[in-house]
């Protein structure tokens, strides 16, 4: 018997004063159909957003979970899921998307919510749930005169992303951060990507990589960490970089391309716009603007925390 399982539907059950004995054991279940993704840690220099796209879950991960049955009338049967973070913590109170599918594999429940409450008639089912990076699969059985309360134990943690350019903080400028599986069953893996500083990001418990980029600039910065259940990692990762400030001094409503080269001639993508920000690791560079059929230059050097005005007009 599983005490927390109990409580919990004590809690859910303290207005009915008609409910039935509790019958409550502990399963833990192996899930299949492999988690679909791309890349692998460690890849491609430069942001591709198509490269970079997360497929949707599979379900795989193994599972915990309290189940609780209730005796009911005939016609009254019905399914009730929820979800912990860990085996310690209490109810998960953000939504989770429930799927539920009958035996031919149609979907009779869609629906992203805390608790889900589910009337239907007995049968063989599939709910599916899928809560951050984190999802999983569990097949059951609904027998006549029953109604079945699960609680799922996810094992998820979070994980919240700071990215930063050393000695000068938040950079103005996009980011990414890409989360990749170091440990489990998704070893290698892109999990999911983080385009806001400071996001939580809600992951199985494990070691993750995440490597940190810049939309616009060529600095790359990687750390590691560990997840635990129920707890949320905060990550700062510092960038040994400068922030290059690229500025068009001419006319207002000028179509302006920037391209920037390394001292290895090597260019990053182009940049349209007045201005632009980029982030850069230390070395010499030069900043080309295009505007028509004109090409205005400027050699630079740039060093870790530094910040530097580049100023292009006629």
């Amino acid at each position: 018997m599983h005490d927390d399982s109990t409580r919990a539907l004590q809690i859910r059950r303290q207005k009915s004063a008609k409910s039935a004995a509790l019958l409550t054991a502990v399963l833990f279940l192996a899930l299949a159909m492999p988690v679909a993704s791309t890349g692998a840690y460690g890849a491609s220099k430069t942001i591709d957003e198509t490269a970079l796209a997360i497929e949707a879950p599979g379900f795989q991960d193994k599972v915990a979970h309290d189940i609780a049955i209730e005796i009911v009338k005939p016609g009254n049967e019905g399914l009730e899921f929820t979800a912990r973070l860990s085996e310690s913590g209490g109810l998960i109170e953000r939504d989770i998307t429930w799927t539920l599918r009958d035996a031919q594999g149609a979907v009779v429940y869609d629906k992203s919510t805390e608790l889900a409450h589910i009337a239907i008639p007995p049968g063989d089912y599939t709910i599916q749930a899928l809560y951050g990076s984190a999802s999983f699969s569990q097949n059951l059985t609904l027998l006549r005169g029953n109604r079945l309360i699960f609680s799922f134990v996810l094992d998820v943690g979070g994980i919240r992303v700071l990215p930063r350019v050393k000695g000068l903080g938040l950079a103005p400028t996009q980011s990414q951060s890409l989360v990749y599986a170091l440990s489990g069953s998704d070893k290698g893996k892109l999990i999911t990507i983080s385009k806001m500083p400071g996001e939580i990001l809600r992951v199985k418990a494990g070691d993750y990589r995440i490597e940190s980029r810049f939309n616009t600039g060529n600095a790359v910065a990687v750390a590691d960490v560990h997840v635990k259940p129920g707890v949320m990692s905060a990550v700062e990762i510092d960038h040994a970089a400068g922030l290059a400030r690229l500025s068009y001094v001419g006319a207002p409503d000028a179509n302006v391309s920037w391209l920037v080269i390394n001292d290895h001639g090597e260019a990053l993508p182009a940049i349209s716009g007045l201005s632009a920000n980029v982030v850069l690791k230390p070395g010499s560079y030069v900043a080309k603007a295009q505007i028509g059929d004109e090409f205005l230059t400027a050699s630079f050097d740039i060093s870790a925390g530094q910040q530097r005005d580049i100023l292009l007009g006629n």
